[in-house]
C-alpha cells in the first residue's frame, strides 16, 4: 500500500521474481488485483516481477471520484517512483486493457511494451458497425444502451448484473462460472484454482461497495483518448470465440496505433489470459527487447 500525494491509498501485490523485469498488471471489471493467474510462480519462472494493483475504488484502493480515463497512468507513475522503477511492461485484461492503454498514453517511454488481453476498446471503436455486429449479445446490448443512456445512468443499470449482492464465496464462484460461458469454463478448467481465484477477486472488487464499479463503467465510455501519442510496442491478444472483445476489436486497435500487432488464438474466448499466461509474459518480454 502506498499513500499518493492527494492522500488516496493505492493497494498492490509485488510478487514473482524480485529482480525480474517489472510488469504492472491491470485487472478488469468487476475484478481486483487478485483477478490474475493463481500461480505467481509462473511470473517468477519467466523472470517477471509482477506488480498487480487495485484500481481506485476497487479492492483496498481508495476511490478517486474525480478520475478520468487517463488518471490511472498518473497513479502508476507514482507507484513506479515509489518502487524505484524507471520502466515497466504493462498488461491489462478486459476493461483493464482500456485502462492500460490510457495509462500508456500518460507513461510514454516508461512503458517498454504493452499487452492487451481481450481488451475493451475506446468508445470511438463502437462507431464501426461491423465491429458492433461482431460482439456477443450481452456486450452488444451494453453498447446499444450506451447510445441511449448517459454514462452515469447506464452504470446504475448495469452494475447489479455484474456483481450480485449480497455476495458470498459460493455465489461468487457460481457467478464467475456462469459469466465465463462454456468455452471460458473450459479455459479456466485448464488452470487449477483459476475459477476460485477469480471468485476471490470478484468478492474483493466490491469490498467497499459498488460505487467504484459504477465509476469504472462510466470511464469505459469516456471519449477522447489520444491513441496517437502511444508509440510503444503493443500486442493485443484476442480469441476467435470471444464475444466481449472479438478479433475485429484487435483489428481496430492495430489500425489506430502506431506500433501494434494482433495476436489471435482462433478457438479462445475472453478467458484466454489464464491458459496463455506464461506465453503472454514471454511475448511482452520479447517485444520490449526488440
Amino acid at each position: 500500500m502506498i499513500v499518493l500525494p492527494d492522500g488516496r491509498r493505492l493497494a498492490y501485490d509485488d510478487v514473482g521474481a524480485p529482480d525480474g523485469v517489472p510488469l504492472v498488471y491491470v485487472h478488469g471489471t468487476p475484478d481486483s488485483r487478485l483477478s490474475r493467474h493463481p500461480d505467481d510462480g509462473i511470473a517468477a519462472s519467466e523472470g517477471v516481477r509482477l506488480v498487480a494493483l487495485d484500481r481506485p475504488g476497487t479492492g483496498a484502493s481508495d476511490p478517486h471520484p474525480d478520475a478520468t480515463l487517463v488518471s490511472l497512468g498518473h497513479d502508476i507513475a507514482l507507484l513506479l517512483d515509489h518502487l524505484q522503477l524507471s520502466e515497466t511492461l504493462l498488461l491489462g485484461w478486459s476493461s483493464g486493457g482500456l485502462s492500460a492503454l490510457a495509462a500508456a498514453a500518460v507513461l510514454g517511454d516508461r512503458v517498454g511494451a504493452l499487452g492487451l488481453v481481450a481488451p475493451i476498446p475506446p468508445v470511438e471503436a463502437y462507431r464501426d458497425a461491423a465491429l458492433v455486429a461482431s460482439l456477443g449479445p450481452e456486450r452488444r446490448a451494453f453498447v446499444e444502451l450506451a447510445l441511449e443512456l448517459p454514462p452515469a445512468e447506464l452504470a446504475v443499470e448495469v452494475a447489479p448484473f455484474l456483481v450480485p449482492l449480497p455476495l458470498d464465496p459460493e455465489l461468487a464462484l457460481e457467478h464467475v462460472l456462469d459469466g465465463a460461458g462454456e468455452r471460458g469454463r473450459e479455459e479456466l478448467a485448464t488452470v487449477p484454482g483459476a475459477a476460485a481465484q477469480l471468485a476471490r477477486g470478484l468478492a474483493a472488487s466490491v469490498a467497499q461497495g459498488t460505487a467504484g464499479l459504477r465509476h469504472d463503467l462510466e470511464l469505459q465510455l469516456e471519449p477522447g483518448l489520444d491513441l496517437a501519442v502511444i508509440s510503444t510496442a503493443v500486442r493485443t491478444f484476442h480469441g476467435g470465440a470471444d464475444g466481449v472483445s472479438p478479433p475485429l476489436v484487435g483489428s481496430w486497435l492495430v489500425s489506430h496505433l502506431a506500433n501494434a500487432v494482433l495476436d489471435l488464438s482462433e478457438g479462445a474466448s475472453h478467458h484466454l489470459l489464464f491458459p496463455r499466461w506464461g506465453g503472454i509474459l514471454r511475448a511482452l518480454r520479447r517485444d520490449a527487447a526488440m
